[in-house]
């Protein structure tokens, strides 16, 4: 079971949840939070009452209200930001320091590399002529669980947050992503938006799990990076934004994970994505 929720607090969130039942084929799938609960295939939709960000442990909710465990979370969310760029973001979930938008001081909630990579790419492709950028974000914010998640938002204004083509965008990416069977890895270096590891993402066959931004880098020492590779399932590969490190930062981070087994690659040790898969 994939396990969306929308929060009825956030109106982004709530344009998307209207979109995707605006598809149709949803069955009754019982109660949650005083809500419907509804399912299509493996996707059963959800809605909270509350901010999901302060909302943990979504999971074992669902698992106890609906008889079955949900494999990941997706959280519908809008995205805010100072300039106001209308985007469409994809992110994983925790705090590296400070847990200043639910959470916990650095604690990290697992990834879905494949499917969060997989709705990124599905995201590129529906929004093919909307006046959007679509791309990752930097790991952060809560709330708390113990499955793999990510958020899906829109953004970054009030306009955006209730326009419908962006809402329409997310929904079908979402349920037409299917997870693929690219090489996993943590993603290290850049800004907050990690125009770099969007680029790999959208072009090679690499999934990302952790994507660590460069004023994140100063928590990355002993148990923080073993935390960053437990919670990206399956990782055997670290990608460094060099340009977006300081060299310093990268002498001691290389080793680091090289130690515990994620090999370090450039670009060109990537495959391309085949014509058809890339976007």
């Amino acid at each position: 079971m994939r396990l969306a929720v929308a929060s009825l607090l956030d109106p982004a969130s709530v344009a998307q949840r209207d979109a995707l039942l605006r598809v149709g084929g949803w069955e009754d799938a019982g109660t949650f939070a005083g809500q419907s609960a509804l399912r299509r295939g493996d996707l059963v939709l959800v809605t909270i009452p509350d901010l999901h960000l302060y909302h943990d442990h979504v999971d074992r909710e669902a698992e106890a209200a609906l008889g079955e465990k949900p494999e990941v979370v997706v959280f519908l969310s809008k995205h805010r930001s100072e300039s106001g760029t209308p985007s469409l973001t994809v992110h994983p979930i925790g705090n590296f320091g400070a847990a200043d938008y639910g959470g916990a001081n650095g604690t990290l909630v697992p990834t879905a590399p494949a499917l969060m990579t997989e709705v990124l790419r599905a995201v590129h492709r529906e929004a093919h002529g909307l006046p959007y950028a679509v791309t990752f974000e930097a790991t952060h914010h809560g709330p708390l669980l113990e499955t793999p998640a990510f958020f899906l938002e829109a953004g970054s204004t009030e306009k955006e947050w209730r326009d419908p083509a962006a809402a329409e965008t997310l929904a079908r990416a979402l349920l037409e992503a299917g997870p693929k069977t690219d090489p996993v890895a943590v993603g290290i270096g850049g800004g907050h938006y990690v125009p770099r590891l969007t680029d790999l993402a959208l072009s090679r066959e690499i999934v990302f799990g952790h994507l660590v931004a460069g004023y994140a880098v100063p928590h990355l020492i002993g148990p923080m990076i073993d935390r960053v590779i437990a919670c990206t399932p399956g990782a055997r590969l670290v990608y460094f934004h060099r340009k977006g490190l300081e060299k310093k930062a990268l002498r001691e981070l290389e080793p680091a994970f090289e130690a515990r087994g994620l090999r370090s690659v450039h670009e060109d040790d990537l495959a391309r994505l085949p014509p058809e898969q890339s976007y």
